[in-house]
């Protein structure tokens, strides 16, 4: 069976040794499995779900150079992906569905582009203007100064004020989502000082997080956001079990009020609440966390890869829905590596580098090739 395997891994042409712990293998060669177990079944089609999701730009390299070979030994590929950039580099055609019509279908080609494809998954063409709103902005409310921990960041300092909207990026492993999961107290930092309203403070539990207004929604949502055995009404009221019972029970009425009134607010594509949570796209699921976080009444939302896995058309609904809050004065920090993401959401931007923070640019100076230069350690004419 080892044999039979080295032949298929051959075929793809990568080195990997079949007798390797799939669950010592990094993302892309998990994947790079799975295509093989298809191979050996003598796959002439292969289905690929948002295969990239969770992989880095040099990952997802390997595994197009996979796909381009198997294309060139005759295996049809269906390749599900929201990122456009990646259809426009790895397809030879497309269709577009919304609300499961299709909408559009075409061969790819060199003057196909994204806007183009935008337009047709959401009815129109999206901007950065669109999206970004001028607001009035107060008084610093969350501070970071000098934090530091060992092998992961060092010496950051930084601040959101009152309905700000400030980001972090740079290259995956720059060390924010290790940096904001101290802040939370899910990790404590060797040094340095984290401030609430100019006073020192020290979170420990969620409890903490949660009385000094801090909602923390992580990356990864199905393994660190949705809870797969509850449905979508109990996912969007797990932190407030304590407002909506009484003596113990459940108040079903006031739990129904709360997740009809979110449904609404933060428009939720929802058949039943009572729905299993896994039943709900990508980006509904995205929502539903946010709502769960808003039941928290927070003055400040934390929001790690917001919109990874998430099409078009729910991102800018997501987009919207943190402008809205972020004009009623919740202050918001979202890390990302989209530069996009960041150039329509974004008052501020802190950009990293190996744990530290290396550059900070206004809304106006955000653009992708500064912000990759910065992110790759480059330094700014300026500097």
């Amino acid at each position: 069976m080892i044999r039979e395997t080295q032949s298929f891994v051959d075929q793809v042409g990568i080195k990997l040794n079949p007798t390797d712990m799939v669950r010592d293998l990094n993302a892309s060669y998990k994947q790079i499995t799975e295509i093989v177990r298809s191979l050996m079944r003598d796959a002439k089609v292969i289905i690929m779900d948002e295969p990239t999701t969770s992989l880095t730009d040099v990952e997802i390299g390997e595994i197009f150079e996979i796909m381009r070979t198997l294309r060139s030994h005759g295996v049809s590929i269906i390749f599900i992906s929201h990122k456009l950039n990646e259809v426009l580099e790895i397809c030879d055609s497309y269709t577009i569905m919304r609300d499961g019509v299709v909408v559009a279908a075409g061969e790819v080609t060199p003057t196909l582009t994204e806007a183009e494809i935008s337009r047709h998954m959401v009815g129109k063409e999206l901007s950065s203007s669109e999206i970004y709103r001028p607001r009035q902005i107060g008084d610093k409310v969350l501070e970071l100064a000098h934090y530091t921990k060992d092998r992961e960041f060092n010496d950051v300092t930084m601040s959101v004020r009152k309905g700000e909207v400030v980001g972090v990026t740079g290259l995956l492993g720059d060390g924010r989502s290790e940096l904001f999961s101290t802040v939370v107290g899910a990790d404590k930092p060797d040094s340095g000082q984290l401030l609430i309203d100019g006073k020192p403070v020290r979170i420990r539990t969620t409890s903490e997080t949660r009385r000094y207004g801090i909602a923390y929604l992580p990356k990864n949502r199905k393994e660190n956001g949705i809870i797969k055995d509850l449905d979508i009404a109990e996912n969007m009221t797990l932190p407030m079990l304590d407002k909506i019972s009484k003596m113990g029970l459940i108040d079903n009425k006031l739990m129904s009020k709360t997740v009809n009134h979110y449904i609404k607010q933060i428009n939720i594509k929802v058949a039943d609440p009572k729905d299993a949570i896994g039943s709900l796209s990508g980006g509904n699921q995205q929502k539903v966390l946010l709502a769960k976080a808003l039941n928290m009444n927070p003055r400040v939302m934390i929001l790690d890869n917001p919109t990874q896995g998430v099409d078009v058309g729910a991102k800018a609904e997501i987009y919207n829905q943190i402008m809205d809050l972020a004009e009623q004065g919740i202050s918001f920090v979202i890390l990302s590596s989209e530069i996009p993401e960041i150039q329509q959401l974004c008052d501020r931007v802190y950009i990293m580098f190996h744990g530290e923070v290396r550059a900070e640019l206004p809304h106006a100076a955000i653009n992708e090739q500064d912000v990759m230069l910065v992110a790759t350690g480059g330094k700014l004419g300026g500097e």
